[in-house]
């Protein structure tokens, strides 16, 4: 994959891992962020044949991990449908059998009512899960590693094509946790996008991550 910005030298991504884009130009800060939302269109994405690719298809754009809410809330369909497209029958069985116990006893409870009353019953698991309630756990999303991690397994287990882009991740995690994230990436075999707004000689760069940097005057360093 290629990714070029604009007038600057093109970014070529050919393996797994954390690709780092960071600036301390507001100007290329504002068109990444906004570009790898389709806001403009600074940014061009080609694949390896040379075909141009979406942007806003390609790239997921998270974010910052704790001031664009719940990052996560939009991959709920998405993970429903996985779900229910692996669960074997077994579990599907005893799931449906344990709605139907429910359906009983609601039913005698109603017998208890001097009026009329009857329940509908729709062996649809699909509706089943939108009545519990599916979602993730939410401890888990209030650390920022936790949320970033959790990210990627979805992209993982619902076998995602798009590729995970956060801002300031630097801001949030230590050297220790960067590091363990670079590992995460590697192993996983995806390739997750870092915004950074700092000076090169304050960001700390995972060993195996990918270094990109334009300065305050918009020229590149790579």
């Amino acid at each position: 994959m290629i990714l070029s910005y604009s007038t600057h030298k093109k970014w070529s991504f050919s393996t797994s891992g954390i690709k780092i884009l960071s600036t301390q130009s507001t100007v290329a800060y504002r068109d990444l962020v906004q570009g790898f939302q389709g806001q403009n269109d600074r940014l061009v994405c080609i694949d390896d044949k040379y075909e141009p690719q979406d942007i806003s298809k390609t790239f997921d754009f998270g974010g910052d991990l704790l001031l664009s809410g719940d990052v996560t809330k939009k991959y709920l369909l998405t993970i429903g449908k996985t779900y229910l497209a692996n669960i074997d029958e077994d579990n599907r069985n005893q799931i449906m059998a344990a709605f139907q116990n429910l359906e009983i006893t609601i039913e005698n409870s109603l017998l208890l009512e001097d009026l009329p009353l009857a329940i509908t019953w729709d062996e649809d698991l699909k509706k089943l899960l939108k009545m519990v309630e599916l979602h993730l756990d939410t401890d888990r999303l209030q650390v920022p590693y936790g949320i970033i991690e959790t990210v990627l397994k979805i992209h993982q287990t619902c076998n995602l094509k798009t590729i995970p882009v956060f801002c300031n991740v630097a801001n949030y995690l230590d050297d220790q946790e960067l590091a363990e994230l670079s590992q995460l990436v590697q192993q996983m075999g995806l390739v997750l996008f870092l915004i950074e707004f700092t000076s090169a000689d304050l960001l700390v760069v995972p060993e195996d991550a990918e270094f990109y940097y334009i300065d305050r005057d918009l020229v590149d360093w790579y």
